[in-house]
This record gives C-alpha cells, sequence and structure tokens, in this order.
C-alpha cells in the first residue's frame, strides 16, 4: 500500500488522467489478493498433508492417535452390475475429535475420498476440510493422466483456486463456479451421510 501511495504522488505532480491512478490501484488490489490466495493455497497444502500424515499414520498403527475411519462399500462383493458390469465404489470417512467439552465422541470431520471402479474406469475425489468443519479443497481424477485431474481450492466455500493438472485455470469461470457449486452440494450429502453413520 505504501508503494501504491508513492506511485500516486509521484503522479500526482505530472498531469495525468484519472484512469492511470485507478489502474495502478487496481494492480495493487489484484496483486495484493493474488497474495493472500497465494497463503491460503499454502496453509491448505500444509493442511492437507498434515492429516495425511496422520491418517498414514493411524492405518500403520491402528493405537497411534485418534484419527478414525468410516468406511462405507457399496458392492462389497463385486456383483455384476446392470448396465455397467464391474461396479464398486468405496467411501472413507476421517474423523478425530472436535471440542470435548461439548461433545466427547469423535466427530470432527477431516477428509473423504471416493473411490469408485467401473469396468475399466477408475475415478477419484478427495474432500478436506479445516478445522471449523469448512470445505478447503476438493480434487477429483477421472483416469490415469495427470490432465484428468482437477483441484479446486476453497475459502469460506468460496472458490479461490482450480487447477486441471498443474496448470491453473480461470477460477471465475463459468465450468469452475459450476463445478464448485456441485462439489459444495455433494459435500453436503456426504456430510449427512457422515452423522447418520454415527448416530446410534
Amino acid at each position: 500500500m505504501r508503494n501504491l501511495m508513492e506511485k500516486i504522488r509521484r503522479i500526482k505532480g505530472r498531469p495525468c488522467r484519472p484512469l492511470a491512478i485507478l489502474i495502478i490501484f487496481a494492480g495493487h488490489v489484484l496483486l495484493a489478493d493474488a497474495q493472500q490466495d497465494d497463503r491460503r493455497m499454502e496453509g491448505i497444502r500444509r493442511l492437507s498433508n498434515q492429516i495425511n500424515e496422520q491418517i498414514a499414520e493411524s492405518e500403520r498403527l491402528e493405537e497411534s492417535n485418534a484419527i478414525y475411519c468410516n468406511e462405507l462399500v457399496v458392492n462389497k462383493g463385486d456383483k455384476s452390475w446392470p448396465a455397467v458390469g464391474i461396479y464398486r465404489s468405496v467411501v472413507k470417512f476421517y474423523y478425530t475429535f472436535g471440542d470435548r467439552e461439548k461433545d466427547p465422541y469423535p466427530n470432527r470431520l477431516l477428509k473423504i475420498t471416493v473411490t469408485t471402479n467401473r469396468s475399466d474406469r477408475h475415478e477419484s475425489a478427495e474432500y478436506l476440510f479445516n478445522p471449523a468443519g469448512q470445505l478447503i479443497f476438493y480434487s477429483e481424477k477421472n483416469g490415469e493422466s495427470s490432465t484428468s485431474e482437477r483441484r479446486y481450492y476453497f475459502a469460506a466455500e468460496r472458490l479461490i483456486r482450480r487447477m486441471t493438472g498443474q496448470r491453473i485455470v480461470a477460477a471465475n469461470s463459468r465450468e469452475a463456479l459450476d463445478a464448485a457449486k456441485v462439489a459444495i452440494i455433494e459435500t453436503r450429502k456426504l456430510r449427512q451421510i457422515f452423522r447418520n453413520s454415527l448416530s446410534n
């Protein structure tokens, strides 16, 4: 902001158009917003790595930490599925303790993974939540190529970045916003399934 004010002061001494001042100001606002999004992305990556390490440890050593997993398997016996053939879907809900003063039982959702096999197609999705329970990351992968992976980063359920493979895609495109909306709707459905799995 200080650099912006210095540039405006330099411009004031010369005849200039208000448009030039507006352009400089808008550029600084966009740059600051991009830097804030980058910080959020780094925070999401750190949290994702931390949660993935905790999950890996809990799967390796059953009594090692307080990460729990509920698993829902569709077509566990691998029976032939009408019009598809091979079909199996596995949803895993990873969770831990929330506020133990309010609720002594583990119920804070950390991550959801969905893996689906349809004949020769393999699909997967991942949902990651912050400590407040908000969706902060969603990814989907259809097939084996790296370009088939799409990643969505959120802040307060607002899409802040979308990536396809390693390429950043405009987060404000109609396609990105529609896909983010579908991810949020799907998250709500999965959250309800998770809550139902905890009820006695």
